[in-house]
């Protein structure tokens, strides 16, 4: 019922498309807006780069989180550009190293808080951080080991530019 519903009411609702890059992460972004409540949803698939970039690891790690975003500030111009205060809650899960750690599994509560400004050409810019609180679990050849994601903290406060477009 609710992929039904969805679907219905995706017709009318914008949409944009676009990537996301930090430090941290590398990502493709979808948004998928929801006027009649100030509100959008933001799928988000990507790479974890941030052992990578700092160079304690070879290779990235693999994430996928969702927010759903409410705008609480947003300005028009006469030109038809709009310029947006958002944030929201979410979730986060993803295979990747932590700070100087070994690869495991991560998940947790995610949050969002940014701004974005929407052109009249339909090209979108934002700029936002996204702090992820949770877990990371690592397998040991003798054992689990479930420890706090440090990376979700560190390497989130650096911001994220994205680059979208809106249809």
């Amino acid at each position: 019922a609710l992929s039904l519903m969805a679907v219905s009411t995706s017709k009318a609702q914008p949409k944009s498309v676009g990537a996301s890059f930090s430090i941290s992460r590398i990502g493709i972004v979808y948004e998928h807006a929801f006027p009649e409540s100030a509100a959008f949803l933001d799928v988000s698939v990507g790479a974890e780069t941030a052992e990578l970039f700092v160079g304690r690891k070879n290779y990235p790690g693999i994430y996928t989180s969702l927010t759903w975003n409410i705008i609480f500030k947003e300005w028009k111009s006469s030109e038809g550009n709009d310029i947006r205060l958002y944030a929201g809650p979410g979730a986060s899960i993803g295979y990747s190293a932590d700070f100087r750690d070994t690869d495991g599994v991560f998940f947790g509560l995610k949050g969002k808080i940014g701004g974005e400004c929407v052109f009249a050409r339909n090209a979108v810019i934002s700029l936002s951080i996204s702090p992820v609180i949770g877990s990371h679990l690592v397998s040991y050849p003798d054992h689990y080991t479930m420890k706090f994601y440090l990376n979700g903290i560190i390497y989130s406060l650096l911001p994220e530019i994205g680059l979208k477009y809106r249809f």
